[in-house]
């Protein structure tokens, strides 16, 4: 209990009469191990950037005896098969979510997630590399899917004062999985012989952890009442409601959601159809939506802007770049990058994202983390700090004043990250859409996001090599672009119910929230009922 009072967020901002029971143990629970499985996604991108890095990993495969155009090429195989995998794992689940609910689909996918990982594990110098790319493959449908059902499904048994909270948990587990990929690669590198396959086998293996301990408490899980009112199963809907929010299903509060679920149902069914693939014909045919769409998916875009699955996937060379040179001390500055990235991931889902909103979290991370690469591009053009240096252990990975000065920089681009663009985009896209058509919009959303996942891993390397210190400037281009996009058109949607959100996409996005939140501060002892009704974009 003293830990649940610790997370429940101080000065919460609710619209309406919150009995305190709703902030319980069992939704916190819920949220949490569906959450949990995020951190496949974080260990995907902390350990496969330093395993592939091994001379251990390298050799067994012969990639390290390659022609560097050819290495790149296969390098960047192994990681962006994960993305390519992940694409298709987004929009595979959704049938599968809607007509056999979420907790089925959760078993399905840590199946799949489990036979990915397995079979990775048979990769050899005899095997080749093809399990290896099938495992990624697999591993990545596995994880699409879940990061397409596992917001939703959090979204759905939220309380919406904490829904950025809950939704950040999925962050978190995603950069508790990094910090975990990151520094098990810096231990193996420093502790095993880099001739001994077990040295990359070790944080291949470890991959295997996270869904065995999900589908060990899969029965824990509480199918979405949302889901189940969607289907028909009323009843059933009710009890799960009343357990997730520790109150009778008489109480006032249960009342009034349970009706407002209802009245949702029908209302989609009238206004979007009954069939599976209704909501996205309604996505696309309605013209609020559509530039709604294009918004929540642009958000990934932007979020790319920001380099973070270039460096997740290729911090080795990042670093090697600004004069990190050997293998060990990079893989250690990868590690405190995992650390400082998830620490401030913590803070942002605990103190931030539901006190201070979602746009000043974001322009002000577009803002610092622009001037950081700027500067870095600009340190590495004039001191050229790799030059002559390879990236094998016992170089000299000794850095002068300007390169450990770059290096803090780097580490405050990583702390503006953690507090803004890491988490936000995903609570932002979970919001932002009618609950008729959230399941479509947050397949699509997914797709956006491992597409450009998949664009980053396939071609940092490439561009690197390339560009060089060029690379940074392009990302802080990148992110001058994204500002003023971001500022103009996209309202802040903290506190703001969900069956509000049309309303705040009538106002400019400056003073959207201002005048959908006061007006609902003035009713916030008000029914639904009692509101003048207003303009809808499915009317």
């Amino acid at each position: 209990m003293m830990l649940l009072r610790w997370l429940i967020p101080k000065n919460l901002d609710e619209t309406r009469d919150t009995p305190p029971q709703v902030y319980n143990a069992q939704v916190y629970w819920c949220c949490l191990l569906a959450s949990s499985m995020a951190v496949v996604i974080g260990y995907d991108s902390g350990f496969t950037s330093g395993m592939v890095s091994l001379y251990s990993f390298q050799s067994e495969f012969g990639i390290d005896v390659m022609e560097p155009l050819e290495r790149s090429q296969t390098l960047e195989r192994i990681i962006s098969l994960f993305q390519a995998g992940a694409l298709c794992g987004t929009l595979l689940i959704y049938p599968l979510g809607q007509l056999y609910g979420r907790k089925l689909s959760f078993v399905v996918i840590t199946a799949v997630l489990l036979l990915g990982s397995v079979l990775q594990l048979f990769a050899n110098s005899e095997n080749g590399l093809w399990p290896m790319y099938l495992g990624r493959f697999l591993s990545g449908i596995g994880i699409g899917s879940f990061s397409n059902l596992g917001p939703i499904y959090i979204v759905e048994l939220s309380v919406p004062s904490i829904r950025g909270q809950l939704v950040g948990f999925y962050e978190i587990a995603w950069q508790i999985g990094g910090v975990m990929g990151f520094w098990i690669n810096y231990i193996t590198s420093v502790t095993i012989d880099d001739s001994q396959r077990i040295q990359w086998l070790i944080p291949c293996s470890l991959q295997l952890l996270p869904p065995v301990l999900f589908a060990s408490q899969l029965y824990t899980l509480i199918e979405s009442p949302r889901w189940l009112y969607s289907v028909g199963l009323t009843d059933e809907a009710l009890i799960n409601l009343c357990r997730l929010r520790d109150l009778l299903p008489d109480d006032p509060y249960i009342e009034y959601e349970a009706s407002t679920i209802d009245r949702e149902h029908h209302e989609k069914i009238r206004q979007v159809g009954s069939s599976l693939w209704d909501p996205f014909r309604c996505i696309f045919k309605t013209h609020q939506l559509r530039i709604r769409l294009l918004m929540s998916m642009s958000l990934f875009v932007m979020q790319n802007t920001l380099a973070v699955n270039a460096v997740n996937y290729y911090s080795p060379r990042i670093f090697q770049t600004m004069g990190v040179s050997s293998l060990s001390a990079s893989l250690l500055s990868t590690g405190v990058f995992g650390v400082i990235k998830g620490i401030c991931c913590l803070l942002w889902s605990m103190t931030i994202v539901d006190r201070y909103g979602r746009r000043p979290c974001l322009i002000v991370g577009l803002v610092v983390c622009a001037l950081c690469f700027t500067y870095i591009g600009f340190y590495i053009k004039l001191a050229n700090p790799a030059l002559g240096k390879e990236p094998h252990d016992g170089a000299d990975s000794r850095l002068g004043t300007g390169g450990l000065f770059a290096l803090l920089v780097f580490y405050v681009w990583t702390v503006s990250y953690g507090l803004s663009w890491s988490g936000t985009p995903w609570v932002w896209n979970s919001e932002v859409f009618p609950t008729n058509v959230r399941t479509a919009s947050s397949a699509l959303n997914s797709c956006s996001n491992w597409a450009c996942a998949y664009v980053m891993a396939r071609f940092s390397e490439e561009m690197i090599d390339s560009l060089g210190y060029a690379t940074f400037w392009v990302f802080a281009l990148g992110m001058a672009i994204s500002l003023p996009v971001f500022y103009l058109f996209y309202p802040e949607t903290k506190g703001v119910p969900v069956e509000f959100m049309d309303q705040l996409f009538n106002y400019n996005a400056p003073q959207a929230h201002s005048i959908v939140h006061g007006y609902l501060e003035t009713h916030k002892h008000d029914g639904l009922d009692d509101i003048p009704e207003h303009l809808s974009v499915l009317s």
